[in-house]
């Protein structure tokens, strides 16, 4: 089955402000709700498909939010599946929802293409980057076993920053999704249960790396996806 409440979730809670229930909240409690299913890792998650509104439209043109989604959506104890173009931050702005533009071929390899997305050629510098996120949050998703079928653990939010974590063995995957656009200090006692004090952790997305201890800094607003490995 197809999990479209929480693909609507994570657009809303992105797009709301924090408040008590709204925001980050959304997210938090879409997964909570997991104990209601069987077997939610053979759901299938998505941020957008054949028949809905790229997921750059649904979130306005926000390319932060729409890393965010990305990571988020790609963590969760979850089949994750994504559509072509996503990664070079295809949309349906002209016309929103339009099948026919929703479904544009995708740039590259035909003759009189100006853009060719296989080779980088005439691709906008945030077109570039978006494909730069995707290659490394894929690339690292596709032999994790923490994401494919470790334990999940997640905490509420505070002050716009969502913890959520996924362990297997020696491996720890800690996803952070950070809204502050100020430089943000999270004390981590709140954490202990993830068990990852005094470790290293890289940020696969930015190679930051960080110790598990006391508190760390979040540079910017966005994903960060630590791991031991």
């Amino acid at each position: 089955s197809m999990d479209f409440a929480m693909q609507e979730r994570v657009v809303s809670g992105l797009k709301n402000e924090e408040s008590w229930g709204t925001g980050l909240r959304e997210l938090y409690e879409s997964l909570a709700n997991d104990f209601s299913y069987t077997r939610p890792e053979d759901i299938l998650v998505f941020p957008d498909n054949h028949d809905m509104s790229r997921i750059f439209t649904q979130l306005d043109g926000d390319i932060t939010n729409t890393k965010m989604a990305l990571s988020y959506y790609s963590v969760l104890p979850r089949t994750f599946q994504m559509y072509y173009g996503t990664e070079i931050l295809m949309d349906d702005f002209a016309k929103p929802g339009d099948h026919g533009l929703i479904r544009t071929d995708f740039p590259g390899g035909w003759a009189g293409d100006e853009v060719n997305a296989f080779t980088g050629e005439g691709l906008a510098p945030e077109k570039k980057d978006m494909q730069e996120f995707v290659s490394a949050l894929i690339n690292y998703r596709k032999t994790s076993e923490a994401i494919h079928s470790g334990r999940t653990l997640h905490f509420a939010p505070v002050d716009g920053v969502y913890v959520l974590t996924r362990s297997k063995g020696d491996e720890i995957v800690i996803h952070i999704l950070n809204k502050n656009d100020e430089p943000y200090t999270l004390e981590l006692d709140r954490f202990a249960e993830i068990g990852a004090d005094g470790e290293s952790f890289k940020d696969v997305l930015s190679d930051m790396e960080i110790t598990w201890s006391g508190s760390i800094e979040l540079p910017a607003k966005g994903s960060y996806l630590f791991t031991t490995k």
